[in-house]
Formats: C-alpha cells, structure tokens, sequence
C-alpha cells in the first residue's frame, strides 16, 4: 500500500484508459452519428459502427441502469482491494487491474450520464434514441442523440414521454463475415469493454499460475522450517 511505483502504474493506466475510452465515443457519435452503416477502416479487421446498448454484455437485461451500477460499483470495489493485497513485484497485475478499473468507469459513466428515452423512434428506415433537451408549455423538447444546435427538434407532451434510462456508447466492430456472409460475432463494443476483457484475462492467467507455481516467498518459508527428520 505504499509502494509508490505501484499506484502510478494502476492509476496512470486507469486514467489514460478512461480519457481514451471517453474521447473515442464522443469523437465517434459527433463523428458518424447514430445507427449509421457499418465503416470500413481496415477491410475485413475492423469496422466502426455507432450502437446504444441499454443492456450488459449481448445487450442482456436492458433498461436495469441500476442494478448496472450497483454492479459496477461493487466490481470496483472488488479492484481496489486486489489491488491493495498485491505485491509491488506483480506489476502486470497492476496494469491489468488499471484497464478494469478504466474500463469500468467508463461504461459506468455512460449509465450516468447518457441517459436518453426507453423507446426508439422510427426515423429514416431505422430506430433511433432520442434525448431530452428541454421543456416548455407544450411539453417536453427531444432531439436525437448525440444533440446538437443544428438538429431537429420535437415535442412530446409530458404524459406520453417514455422512461429514461442509462444507454452505453459502443462503436468498434469486428468483421466476422467469412462463411456465406453470415455474421459470426455480430456484437459492437468500445474501449472499455476491450479494457475489461484484456484485464480481466491479464488476471486469469495470474491466478492460474499461482494455483500452479506456488510463490517464491511461500517456498523460501517452507524450505526455511526444514524438512521432518
């Protein structure tokens, strides 16, 4: 806990991970938009493509923004007191449990503060969210996200608008069309998710070899106490 080299590596990564996640989807939505069709960056490695996931991980339970972040906090709950219990040699650990951290905070920060309508609005052949923006004596100001000075706006009387709820910015796609053109993986991610999932393998694989390869300082103790006569 006071090993100084130890926090700057956990928390430079967090933060440079977080900064990255944050400025890549913003750039992404102000950039293309919403719902767009698939971009090519590099032929058959990699597409952008902007989605809202109101779910977890598949889209699952979407429109839970609560008991997302009860999740996500107890998670990073979870972080900081591995992080407390590792040694000031582990630092792989710690860069790993810096992209979780990152990555976390990230999605996290999304429910919070992306917050658009439940229900999409069928909009040039495809559903878009759409985002409160104000309010005045006809009812209540929507435009579609991400809002802007130039977009349309609509009003929505105040007894029909539909529950907000907390959205996550994905834009990152795999291509996966390699047999017949069906899509094999057809989910789209972001940052953080690349950050928990290369963390969270960066961890696995740590307490794998732990499970296999005892630590050195509990070998020294043993070989120290000597072996029965």
């Amino acid at each position: 806990m006071r090993h100084f080299p130890s926090y700057l590596r956990f928390f430079v990564v967090a933060a440079v991970g977080l900064v990255l996640d944050l400025w890549s989807k913003h750039w992404a939505f102000h950039t293309f938009g919403q719902g767009h069709q698939p971009r090519v960056i590099i032929p058959r490695v990699l597409e952008f493509q902007t989605m809202l996931n109101p779910g977890a991980l598949f889209g699952i339970g979407g429109g839970q923004t609560l008991i997302f972040l009860i999740a996500s906090t107890c998670a990073l709950l979870l972080v900081f007191w591995m992080f407390a219990q590792t040694s000031p040699r582990r630092w792989a650990l710690q860069i790993a449990l810096g992209g979780i951290l990152a990555g976390a905070l990230g999605n996290m920060y999304d429910r919070v503060y992306v917050k658009l309508l439940q229900n999409p609005w069928p909009r040039g052949g495809h559903a878009v969210y759409m985002v409160i923006t104000g309010q005045n004596a006809r009812g209540v100001i929507v435009q579609a996200y991400p809002p802007s000075e130039e977009g349309r706006t609509f009003v929505v009387p105040a007894d029909e608008v539909p529950d907000e709820v907390g959205f996550v910015r994905d834009f990152i796609k795999i291509p996966t069309r390699w047999f017949g053109g069906r899509e094999i993986w057809p989910w789209v991610f972001n940052v953080a998710d690349m950050l928990l999932v290369g963390g969270v393998a960066i961890l696995a694989i740590h307490l794998w070899r732990d499970r296999k390869h005892p630590r050195l300082d509990e070998r020294n103790t043993v070989d120290s106490r000597g072996s029965p006569a």
